[in-house]
């Protein structure tokens, strides 16, 4: 069997730091708190903050993991390489439907705002939602086949009107808090709270997006670090902002009956050209969120289609635009034709959630192992987290996600079944396609287990940069 071509196009620390915000900061800031505030009250403050905890894991996890061994589809690498070639092969079985869930939810997300848009001002005519949703997501196929590089373009011009739409909800908004609407906190109870925090953790996955794109960047081992402290900085401080003043301004029962509830709330208390603003960034948020599910999950499957652990034309590169183009496509095509029978936004964002936290809780076990398999890499990584600290992380990260998988089984047992049962049946797949391997002389699990030539030689110059 042949190599796969590898991909050269590189961004920098810019670019990168501009994927990773737009990847956070999503159509689902602007989407997700006002349902949520309905159900759980002021209380999902808490929720945020508490997703934040396996978001911290999943950052530290990132920097290092990505600074010892920064690969193209890394989450898939890790776990196949630190912890074995099955769960290797879990990661793309699970993430392919998760992202088709995600893409839906970024879809009739984007929908609700341009539907709020046409009902709010006469001159624009109604759009259906399906068609909104096919506009959304067709021109992100075609740009991701595009390339790296038009992605980082594009990505950086609406991330920076993002961050000026938020600022323009977040500013005035201080102004018009009103302390009681934040009491009771907990309302409804804390039942209302375990479905928030898995759902707001949708959003903060997106930091992840880094360890897939180390074969596109700039001396990754030194940018990935910067790329993440830098987008972590900007994205945290705006999403904890925007959602402090939502519950602050208006009462949660309120929230509860509102459609695109920030936009809402922007236009009853804020002058039209904020809220004009804020409807800016919202679009754009769809627009970003769609762009870098495409990018980020695209090369984890072509990473995958590199071992052949799935369909080896996945892995093809286009040879003028430098992109994973048929794993692009994978992910594209699909949501295309379910969107007519989708269900609702939150619990599109929950199944996302789930496949997600189920790569978190791999993960943990990946950066536990990494000082054991790659002692050198390790050892010479430019971000380099104590033995202890490594260790802690790695618990921390697979504990919680676990933890919350099973808090959600107790809301939403029949997603968490399904779920389960669709890991079972990779299961019987995975032994299946390493058996047909094996009777035409390849051993899959041998292919799974090693680093490619090319990924060897961009690790180990990192880590003679580190040496000097």
């Amino acid at each position: 069997m042949t190599e796969h071509r590898i991909i050269n196009t590189k961004v920098g620390v810019l670019g990168a730091t501009a994927l990773v915000i737009g990847n956070v900061i999503g159509v689902s800031a602007f989407v997700l708190p006002g349902p949520l505030a309905g159900d759980t009250g002021p209380g999902i403050i808490v929720a945020l903050l508490l997703a934040m905890i396996p978001l911290v894991f999943g950052i530290l996890l990132s920097l290092q993991l990505g600074s010892a061994i920064p690969v193209a589809g890394g989450s898939y690498v890790y776990a196949s390489r630190l912890v074995g070639p099955f769960w290797g092969f879990l990661l793309p079985w699970i993430t392919i439907p998760g992202v088709w869930a995600g893409m839906l939810f970024i879809g009739i997300g984007f929908a609700e705002y341009v539907s709020f848009v046409s009902e709010t001002v006469a001159a624009i005519p109604e759009i259906p939602e399906l068609a909104l949703v096919y506009a959304l997501l067709i021109p992100f196929i075609v740009l991701n086949v595009l390339g790296i590089k038009m992605v980082a373009i594009v990505q950086f011009a609406m991330v920076s009107l993002i961050v000026v739409g938020m600022l323009s909800f977040i500013v005035p908004g201080l102004f018009e808090v009103n302390a009681a609407n934040y009491d009771p906190l907990f309302p409804e109870g804390v039942g209302p709270v375990i479905v928030a925090v898995v759902s707001l953790y949708f959003p903060l996955r997106g930091f992840r997006l880094i360890v897939e794109i180390g074969e596109e960047m700039e001396d990754p081992a030194r940018n990935i670090p910067r790329a993440l402290a830098l987008s972590a900085a900007v994205s945290l401080t705006l999403l904890a902002g925007l959602i402090a003043v939502l519950v602050g301004v208006t009462n949660w029962q309120d929230l509860a009956g509102m459609d695109a509830a920030v936009a809402q709330v922007s236009l009853d208390n804020f002058p039209a050209p904020l809220t004009a603003l804020v409807l800016a960034a919202a679009a754009m948020g769809a627009l970003t969120s769609i762009n870098m599910t495409y990018t980020a999950y695209s090369r984890q499957l072509m990473r995958a289609g590199r071992d052949y652990v799935i369909p080896s034309a996945i892995a093809r590169v286009h040879d003028r635009f430098e992109s994973p183009h048929v794993a692009v496509l994978v992910l594209g095509i699909p949501p295309l034709l379910v969107a007519p029978v989708a269900p609702d936004t939150v619990t599109l964002s929950i199944a996302l959630s789930l496949t997600i936290l189920f790569g978190l809780a791999i993960a943990g076990v990946t950066l536990w192992n990494l000082p054991k398999v790659y002692p050198q890499r390790y050892e010479y990584s430019l971000f380099k987290l104590p033995p202890v600290v490594l260790k802690i992380v790695a618990v921390g990260a697979t504990v919680s996600a676990l933890l919350l998988w099973v808090l959600v089984s107790t809301q939403m047992p029949l997603m968490v079944a399904v779920l389960a049962g669709w890991l079972v049946l990779g299961y019987v797949v995975y032994k299946l396609r390493v058996r047909w391997f094996e009777r035409r002389g390849v051993d899959l699990k041998e292919r799974m287990s090693t680093l490619h030539e090319s990924e060897k030689e961009r690790a180990d110059s990192g880590q003679a940069r580190a040496d000097t």
